[in-house]
């Protein structure tokens, strides 16, 4: 069963709820790295596939070159450039782009995960040190005596 990616919208952080967005933390940072390695096994597996694919043509080609429409044994540069315009080699090198933009986009998630971890742990801090707490208003009397203590300081 495919698991649902919303790394949009899961990688946002609600900073009135941070005890929740704790304890969804590990568990969203545990599915977009499995999903990483899936990516990365996917795109592994769509090189590989594109190397036999390459390697078959190449062999068929260096066989059967008469079959192939060339008048005599081609060259290294003319094989090249018939698997290059072959079809099957055309769709599995589509299939090998498109499954490393999917690595590296879920390695961006990833990493975005990582970044998310620490943004709440400075939003914590923040809690923990009251600034989002409701600002003092000192008594005229106390600015006095803090100017008049600061002045002594400053003549000393």
């Amino acid at each position: 069963m495919p698991v649902e990616l919303n790394y949009k919208s899961e990688i946002q952080i609600d900073p009135n709820n941070l005890e929740e967005e704790w304890i969804n933390q590990p568990s969203l940072y545990l599915k977009y790295s499995e999903e990483y390695a899936n990516a990365v096994a996917n795109k592994d597996r769509a090189k590989s596939n594109l190397e036999v694919v390459y390697a078959r043509i190449d062999a068929k080609v260096r066989i059967d070159w008469d079959e192939y429409g060339f008048d005599s044994k081609p060259t290294e540069p003319a094989i090249k450039q018939f698997i290059a315009k072959n079809a099957e080699y055309r769709k599995a090198v589509k299939r090998h782009v498109m499954a490393v933009k999917e690595s590296n986009l879920m390695a961006g998630v990833k990493h975005s995960f990582d970044h998310r971890r620490k943004a709440l742990e400075n939003l914590v801090q923040l809690h923990i040190s009251g600034f989002h707490s409701e600002p003092k208003i000192r008594r005229p009397q106390e600015k006095r005596r803090s100017v008049k203590k600061s002045l002594r300081r400053n003549r000393d």
